[in-house]
């Protein structure tokens, strides 16, 4: 079969992510709109601008890695382009999470008497296809309602062929992406589920999690996060009174002597990176780390890794997980997984303090503590503000009480209570 060319957008992190994973030979070139990269060479390609891509490698797929997307996604539409990916709509393996090696040792489910159907057009949809027509399946579908205009190019330019026809009865039906829509949500219990592949692989089972379980059985704890509403006063009253508290990501900041979490939570892979020798020194008894970097080093208290599953580009409502001993939903904030943890833990009553869910593009005011650069991230509230939704949805309907005990900031998915009455 022809090989696959792929222009990948975005000379970084995440463009080195998924050239490791396809291989160099499948790699065109790099897009990178700063123009000191431009016209030089990266990962033994070419780096391009726009406007190149446009003239020389047009028939080339685009894969979309920045997470923050849509200013390209904007610019490829407008261009009336549509050959593209999304990074975001790729597994967490493929982001950087968990067992960045898993293609190979996948296991997929086959047919004998009807057709392998996979759910999905992403990149992600297309080399599985790949994966079993080179092993010499013939029966090989993406399945489609309609005929889009990515459909088009996919079938066009990448030679994937589509079905719209399911017989549920006898089709290997393959998920590759979280979402539903249409007639798919009609198959979803005949499906296969190999977006989500936390309990496909044995790695990701961490047995030392299930000893947190249920350990704080219907009592209260504090989530602190590092928002500027954060107060020294709260912190030293939090310690005072020997709450249970989670403190996470940048956290460490706050004087020891003053107040540290019992529980620590940091699994941004980027920020994991930037803060490996501070996470590792922060001196709180229990760690839970998200399995996207690791180094060997020397801890302090006793760190346990966590299989993370993100998703946070979909604009579908987030899971919770019951079973941290398998796996985490990330969805915009780490807010969101330190709740997993503490329903995981037994807690019924869950405050959250300095969780402002608010944040100015570059500002050095986004955090309790005064940043030295400007935050030029796009923090994508509306996703954290889903995940808070689904947080409460999920507290609700099983007896746990999550209430906002922040001093201002702009989330009101949680009652409001005043930090000052409650100890």
């Amino acid at each position: 079969m022809e090989a696959w060319k792929f222009v990948i957008w975005g000379a970084g992190e995440r463009g080195k992510l998924i050239t490791e994973f396809l291989g160099e030979s499948q790699i065109a070139a790099y897009i990178d709109s700063d123009k000191a990269k431009q016209g030089k060479a990266w990962l033994n390609r070419p780096v391009i601008s726009f406007a190149e891509y446009k003239i020389k490698y047009e028939e080339c797929f685009v894969i979309v890695t920045p997470v923050d997307e849509e200013p390209i996604l904007s610019e490829l539409e407008s261009n009336h382009i549509k050959r593209y990916f999304r990074m975001s709509h790729l597994p967490s393996e493929m982001q950087g999470y968990g067992d960045t090696n898993f293609f190979d040792k996948l296991l997929i489910p086959q047919s004998e008497t009807g057709s392998n159907i996979i759910l999905g057009t992403t990149l992600y949809s297309c080399l599985l296809y790949r994966k079993l027509t080179d092993a010499g399946n013939d029966n090989v579908y993406l399945f489609s309602a309609g005929s889009g205009e990515l459909e088009k190019q996919i079938e066009k330019y990448l030679h994937c062929r589509f079905t719209s026809r399911i017989n549920p009865e006898k089709d290997n039906i393959l998920l590759t992406t979280p979402e539903y829509n249409g007639e798919e949500i009609y198959y979803k219990k005949y499906v296969t589920d190999l977006f989500d592949l936390s309990e496909k692989l044995p790695q990701y089972y961490n047995p030392d999690m299930e000893a947190f379980h249920n350990i704080h059985s219907k009592k209260r704890c504090f989530i602190v996060a590092t928002g500027p509403s954060l107060r020294e006063e709260d912190l030293r009253l939090l310690a005072e009174n020997k709450e249970i508290c989670f403190g996470v990501n940048r956290i460490f900041h706050v004087d020891e002597k003053l107040w540290k979490p019992q529980y620590y939570i940091f699994a941004d892979r980027a920020g994991m990176r930037q803060y490996w020798n501070e996470i590792a020194a922060y001196d709180v008894e229990e760690k839970f780390l998200g399995d996207s970097y690791w180094e060997d080093t020397s801890w302090k208290g006793n760190a346990h890794r966590m299989h993370v599953v993100t998703g946070h580009s979909f604009p579908i409502m987030p899971e919770f997980s019951e079973k941290l001993e398998r796996k985490v939903y990330a969805y915009g904030t780490v807010t969101y997984m330190a709740i997993q943890l503490a329903v995981y833990m037994g807690f019924s009553t869950i405050y959250l303090l300095g969780v402002d869910c608010n944040y100015s593009k570059n500002s050095t005011q986004n955090y309790f503590f005064k940043d030295q650069r400007k935050d030029r991230y796009n923090h994508y509230v509306d996703r954290m503000v889903l995940a808070y939704r689904r947080a409460g949805e999920y507290a609700r309907a099983h007896g746990v009480e999550i209430f906002n005990a922040s001093r201002g900031g702009n989330l009101e998915e949680f009652e409001r209570v005043c930090f000052d009455e409650i100890l």
